[in-house]
């Protein structure tokens, strides 16, 4: 045999011929030799872990959690899955949260990112804290993975609700029905997408943008194939596949949320303007004037001042509620199950007010339900505006007037409050301002009207009186449509 023949040439050459022995030491000497040699390494499957990640857009927590989550760990932990679900904005997905709470036990706050019954995070200072520990020792080292789902274990065409799914530098996101789970995980691993996709129709698509509350993941190319939209960063198709069809690139993606601040601003200011020509808070102004005009005459720099205190201490105290309001609604929020049922109860709430306004218009003169001042708070509404005698005076009452306007007034707010409570107290504080600034104008204007000269006192207590059910209606009618739509999910 050659490599015999090669044996006995090197061991005659170091003097060792002729002896059996020294010929096996030689042969053991090689072959250890051998297996020091490097020798290319075959890639096997990459380890990978599957992350579910409950979250809502317009969450506090979700935000400080989303820029770690989706624009760092991706990143540095290549084998990281993440099935992501948005809560908010797609009633699916809370179920789908909920079903998960009924089979594992993991809660229906967010955020939570559950990797299975014994590795639950939920809430951001647990996520940030806890999951590079766990994702060090279940990816890199030798924890064990039993119990953990691995990429090639996920049927990704059979998730529920509408996911969108992440590894690395790519996503997929569910836009309907279908999907075949080895293509979709083929595109999510990384093999070449002109050999996934041979034969198949799929839509190339531009650049994506994924939106988060916290961060935006930009993508350099997307297509859309079979129900769902995939997104990558890197070079384009090797091939395109007969079938396919280019369209113009799309910045964003369907159906991201929140729900765009400029249409917010829109609603915020109808019903602001709705709430600010509710008649309570006119019909107290003219009072609080008609009393410094009386202990006052001629003193037209009190009523001035007097007028502008009252509107302030309003804009004080209801920015104070809304803040409140807000706070509370956002907590309500953050339970995914409750999601739903706050934004049924606020388009109730809206129908019933608007149904009472409109009952004003059209049985006038009746004992006012829901939309003016308990009658049993009149007579002590009456003896803190006889009180008034200064400006001062009329900020201090002003303040606790509030809460007697709060029966008649608090309906649109609490609907507008509802709305901006989607993005949590300091995105909505600004909106709380353009809201009560709005609602304070009419105030303003009865104010300079009166100390102008314009009008007098008892011609805009006769305008008030005369255009009370023309109020009442308009505003029935808007708040009713509101509460349809919300009931509708049209807003």
């Amino acid at each position: 045999m050659p490599g015999a023949d090669i044996l006995r040439m090197h061991a005659r050459e170091a003097g060792w011929a002729g002896g059996p022995s020294r010929l096996i030491i030689l042969s053991l000497l090689l072959l250890a030799s051998l297996a020091v040699i490097p020798v290319a390494a075959v890639p096997g499957p990459q380890e990978t872990v599957v992350g579910y990640y409950f979250t809502g857009d317009g969450c506090p927590h979700c935000a400080r959690v989303n820029p770690v989550l989706f624009g760092e760990w991706l990143t540095r932990y290549p084998g990281l899955v993440v099935v992501e679900y948005e809560v908010y904005s797609h009633q699916e997905n809370a179920v789908v949260m909920a079903d998960m709470d009924r089979r594992y036990g993991i809660g229906l706050y967010i955020p939570v990112l559950f990797f299975g019954s014994n590795a639950t995070f939920t809430g951001d200072e647990p996520i940030l804290s806890g999951v590079p520990g766990f994702l060090n020792q279940t990816l890199g080292g030798p924890g064990s993975r039993e119990g953990f789902t691995p990429l090639e274990s996920l049927d990704i065409a059979q998730l529920t609700g509408y996911p969108r799914v992440w590894q690395g530098e790519r996503v997929l996101i569910r836009e309907g029905p279908g999907g075949d789970t080895s293509t979709l995980r083929d595109l999510l691993r990384g093999v070449d997408h002109g050999t996934v996709l041979a034969g198949k129709t799929y839509e190339l698509l531009g650049p994506l943008t994924v939106s988060h509350t916290g961060i935006e993941i930009r993508f350099e190319r997307s297509l859309r194939v079979d129900g769902w939209v995939f997104g990558w960063n890197g070079g384009p198709l090797a091939n395109v596949t007969p079938g396919s069809t280019v369209t113009p690139a799309p910045t964003t993606t369907a159906g991201e949320c929140p729900p765009s601040l400029e249409l917010t601003a829109g609603k915020i200011i109808a019903l602001a303007a709705v709430n600010a020509i509710n008649p309570c808070a006119l019909a107290v102004l003219v009072v609080i004037l008609l009393a410094i005009i009386t202990a006052n005459p001629g003193k037209r720099e009190k009523i001035l001042l007097a007028g502008l205190a009252f509107s302030l201490s309003v804009f004080v105290f209801y920015l104070a509620y809304g803040i409140i309001l807000v706070s509370l609604l956002s907590a309500v929020r953050e339970a995914a199950s409750f999601q739903a049922i706050l934004t049924r109860g606020l388009g109730l709430v809206s129908i019933v007010i608007g149904i009472m306004h409109v009952r004003e218009y059209l049985s006038p003169g009746g004992a006012p339900v829901g939309t003016g001042i308990p009658t049993g708070w009149r007579p002590r509404l009456g003896e803190a505006l006889n009180r008034i005698t200064s400006p001062w005076g009329a900020f201090i009452v002003g303040g606790l007037v509030t809460l007697f306007l709060l029966p008649c007034n608090i309906g649109p707010y609490i609907i507008g409050c509802g709305i901006l409570s989607v993005y949590g107290p300091l995105v909505a504080l600004p909106y709380l301002l353009l809201y009560n600034l709005i609602f304070i104008l009419p105030m303003l204007a009865i104010t300079l009207v009166v100390y102008l000269g314009v009008a007098r006192i008892s011609d805009v207590k006769g305008w008030r009186e005369e255009n009370i059910g023309r109020f009442h209606l308009a505003s029935g009618l808007i708040i009713l449509a509101f509460g349809i739509f919300l009931l509708s999910g049209l807003i």
